[in-house]
Order: C-alpha cells, then sequence, then structure tokens
C-alpha cells in the first residue's frame, strides 16, 4: 500500500511539472536557461522567432520603467504586458518581413547607430550593476540584448514604413475600409463610415471634458462602442417611431442641432482644413461628415417632434399644479436681498472672521472687516454680491440671507464653496405671483415633465426591440496585420512565454 501511494504521489508531482512547463516557459528558464532561449515564441512563414529575442524584449521594457522610475509590473499585469510585448514582438517581425518582400529599403546604418544610442542611453541611466542585472534577470546577456536592439531598430522602421504606406494607400482609396461591416443594429449593417462618424463624436467628447485623448484600452473601447451602438439603435427607433406615427420634424430643431454641433467641434478643431487634417485618421471627408451631421439632425428633430406629441397629449390635474406651485414658490418670488459676504474655504477661521464682523451695523463697518481678510490665505471671496433673488444663489445661502435682517451679520453659513460671512444690507420684499397667474405655465411644465418620462420609456421599449451585435472593431491596421498573419502563415506560441 505504501509502493502504491508514494508511486501515486511521484505521478502527481510530475503532471504538476509538466503542467508548469506547458503553462510558463519561464519555468525552464531555472532548469536549463539555454534551452529556454531556444524555444520558439513565434513562427513567420517557417521563420522562427525564438524566446531569447523576447526575453530581450522583456529587458528593454525593465530597463524603460527602471530608468523612468516606474514600478514593473507584477502578477496579473505582468502577464498581460509579457502578452502585450509578444504581440508587439510579433507585429514588428511580421510587418518587417512584409516591407522586406516589398522591397521596403532603410539606411539600417543609420538605424544601427541609433540602436547603439539608445543602449548607451539606457547604461548611462542604470549604470552597470542595474543593466547587468535586468540582462541576467530575463536570462540574456549584453551580446544577446545588443544584436537583438540593432537588429530590432531596424525592424522597426520597417514595421513603420509598411504601416505608413498601408495608411496612405487607404487615404487615396479608403472604400473598403469605409464599407467594412463592424455590426449590426435590428438586422441593419453598420458600416464602418457610420463607426468612424460616431467614434469621432465620442473624441471630441472626451476632450472637452477632460482636455486629454480618449483613452483606447479594452475596458475604455467596451464602454465606447457599446454607447456608438446603442446611439444608433435609438436613433432608428426613434426615427421610425415618427415616420409611422406622421409626426413633422421641425426645420428649426433640424437647424439648431446643426449649428450648435458645428460651433462645438469648431470649437476644437477650428475651420474645415483643421477638421480635415483630423478626419484623415478616420479615413471621412468633412463633406462625408456633414453628412452624417445631417442624419443626426434629423433624428435629434424626431425625438423632439415625439416629445412634443407625448406632451400634447399628457393631462395635468388641478391638484398637480397646486403641488407645484407650493414646492417652488420660491422661484416665482422676485424678492431681493443686497448682501456682501466673506467666504473662507475653513470653518475655524470662518468662525474666527464672524466673531470680529458680527457687530457691524454699517457697509462701512463690515467693509473694514472685508479689507482685513481679503488678502488672507483661506478667504477665496470678499466681496459685494449685490441685489439677488431667492433663485440666484444655492438654497443653503438663500435661506439664511433672505431671513435675516438688515444691517445684520450671520454666522458661517455652509453649502458647496465653503463658509460664508454674509452681511445684508438692503431688502426689497415683493409679492408672489398668485397661483392663478401661474397656472398656465406650470401646466407646461408638468406636460415636458410627463412627457420627458413617458418619451424615456417609450425609447428603452422601442430600443430593446433592436438586436445589436458587434464584436472587437479592429482598427485599420488591426485589420491589416490579421491579413498580413494569413498571407505570412503567422503562428504565436503564447505558452512559452
Amino acid at each position: 500500500m505504501k509502493t502504491k501511494k508514494l508511486r501515486t504521489i511521484t505521478l502527481l508531482l510530475a503532471v504538476t511539472i509538466l503542467i508548469s512547463f506547458v503553462g510558463s516557459g519561464c519555468s525552464l528558464v531555472k532548469v536549463n536557461p539555454e534551452a529556454d532561449k531556444k524555444q520558439v515564441v513565434a513562427e513567420i512563414n517557417g521563420e522562427q522567432i525564438l524566446k531569447e529575442s523576447y526575453n530581450n524584449y522583456l529587458a528593454y521594457y525593465q530597463m524603460y520603467y527602471e530608468a523612468s522610475g516606474m514600478t514593473f509590473p507584477t502578477d496579473v499585469e505582468l502577464k498581460q504586458l509579457q502578452l502585450d510585448l509578444l504581440d508587439d514582438l510579433v507585429r514588428v517581425e511580421t510587418m518587417a518581413a512584409q516591407g522586406k518582400k516589398d522591397g521596403v529599403t532603410v539606411d539600417e546604418a543609420v538605424l544601427t547607430a541609433d540602436a547603439e544610442s539608445i543602449i548607451t542611453s539606457i547604461k548611462t541611466t542604470l549604470g552597470d550593476e542595474k543593466y547587468a542585472a535586468a540582462l541576467a534577470k530575463n536570462n540574456t546577456d549584453t551580446g544577446s540584448f545588443e544584436t537583438f536592439m540593432k537588429a530590432f531598430v531596424a525592424n522597426n522602421e520597417y514595421a513603420n514604413t509598411v504601416a505608413a504606406n498601408y495608411n496612405s494607400a487607404l487615404l487615396l482609396d479608403p472604400a473598403k475600409e469605409l464599407t467594412t461591416v463592424v455590426g449590426t443594429v435590428g438586422g441593419d449593417n453598420v458600416t464602418k463610415d457610420v463607426y468612424n462618424y460616431r467614434l469621432s463624436n465620442e473624441e471630441f467628447l472626451a476632450y472637452y471634458q477632460n482636455q486629454e485623448a480618449l483613452a483606447t484600452d479594452d475596458e475604455t473601447m467596451k464602454t465606447v462602442n457599446d454607447n456608438i451602438f446603442n446611439t444608433i439603435a435609438e436613433q432608428k427607433a426613434m426615427t421610425k417611431y415618427a415616420e409611422e406615427n406622421n409626426l413633422t420634424l421641425a426645420q428649426e430643431d433640424v437647424d439648431g442641432y446643426i449649428t450648435s454641433q458645428q460651433a462645438f467641434v469648431n470649437s476644437l478643431l477650428p475651420g474645415d482644413e483643421t477638421l480635415q487634417q483630423y478626419l484623415d485618421g478616420k479615413y471621412l471627408t468633412v463633406a462625408q461628415y456633414r453628412e452624417f451631421e445631417k442624419q443626426d439632425a434629423k433624428a435629434t428633430a424626431a425625438a423632439a417632434a415625439i416629445q412634443a406629441d407625448l406632451a400634447s397629449k399628457a393631462k395635468v390635474s388641478d391638484k398637480e399644479i397646486k403641488t407645484y406651485y407650493d414646492e417652488n414658490k420660491n422661484s416665482y418670488d422676485t424678492s431681493t436681498v443686497s448682501a456682501k459676504h466673506i467666504l473662507a474655504t475653513d470653518e475655524t477661521l470662518a468662525k474666527q472672521i464672524y466673531e470680529e464682523a458680527k457687530n457691524a451695523k454699517t457697509v462701512e463697518e463690515f467693509d473694514a472687516v472685508m479689507t482685513k481678510y481679503q488678502t488672507v490665505e483661506g478667504v477665496s471671496q470678499a466681496t459685494d454680491l449685490g441685489a439677488f433673488t431667492y433663485a440666484t444663489m444655492v438654497s443653503a445661502f438663500s435661506d439664511a440671507a433672505f431671513g435675516m435682517e438688515k444691517n445684520t451679520v450671520s454666522e458661517p453659513v455652509k453649502t458647496d464653496y465653503g463658509y460664508h460671512i454674509i452681511y445684508v444690507y438692503d431688502k426689497n420684499q415683493a409679492e408672489i405671483p398668485a397661483l392663478d397667474t401661474k397656472k398656465e405655465e406650470i401646466t407646461e411644465v408638468l406636460k415636458n415633465q410627463k412627457a420627458t418620462e413617458e418619451f424615456d420609456k417609450l425609447k428603452t421599449k422601442l430600443t430593446k426591440k433592436l438586436t445589436i451585435k458587434f464584436d472587437k472593431i479592429l482598427t485599420p491596421l488591426e485589420t491589416y496585420m490579421e491579413q498580413l498573419k494569413t498571407d505570412l502563415n503567422v503562428e504565436v506560441f503564447q505558452n512559452k512565454i
């Protein structure tokens, strides 16, 4: 029995070691470093890319991280980086192979000098000890690394030239790219031209909101693509509904959207020439972009027509009108308060200011405190606000100011802006309009509110009926790479890294 049990454990260990070798080529380094280097991580037309090249590329990235003061990834992030680097290495080698096949030429002497300059820079930045340690950690050495870098820099130039040539050809004849089907909405094809137009608008919005380019990581692009296809579905559903119900699109809504959208885009990319430079990256012309813009405008007008139709059919009771009036009475009040305030970011400072200002009975007395504190750190404002209605200010501020007597000072009033010490120097009481004078206005407000609610429900209901299908949407270069992988019989062995 003991012999059988021991044999079982031995077999389990053997299986574990085998899984380790198959699942991660890195484990072979500890057993046989030379054999590890000779593992094949990819093949291009039968030409092998050895693990040695990958090791050198990984070493380069580790040096780059260290030289830049960044922490090198670990665990899951490291595994993703390893896969990305292998993909990048294969991409460069594949495109370089195509470039050489196409007769592309590069100045290898200049590129060798560039590679030597990079290597020297790395050594200078890291120092010999860290440089050698990074190479050893990745199972490579100085000779192998320097040979790799010279070849890689040259191949990268081949790849860049091939990519540029492909892009130039696309710009001259973008039809194939723009007619590529990237998904379907309700059974209708969505082509790349439509997608690129909508992606452009997503990029414009991202830059407007964040002052930086739209991120291109998988998670962000999944969200972006969801937005794009959902928008297409919503517009399709609403436009069809408007047509089926014979709703008239208001030309002013169409024109208003176009004017607004063009002003927005122009604020980011002034003039058609600048816009065209951007659109070159999407293989669209300004004229094509404008046509899609018109389609968006009609869809927007259709949505407005539906909401107007729903509003005209909405019913509003006297009770609803009275409730709305009571809840929003302050918004109809044209009474004003004239006040000055000192705004502090810190509560302790605000209390200190209040103690000095609380007995002020005249404008001059409060002004003296304002003058004293207006340049003090922690005071963001010390100013005369003039006359304002209740609705003008945030509710906490208005509640305090309108509840004060003339020529009095408030204790610190907290708002999202900080702590206010308020001095009221004038009040003008107006009569709040009676309900009857506001009934028609309130009726329209409530009808529009109900219409908006019904519109959202209708949009959701109709959009859900449209099946949306799309996979990962490739860039032109990614599409080209997929083609090259087929043409050049590219195979990648991720389990070897």
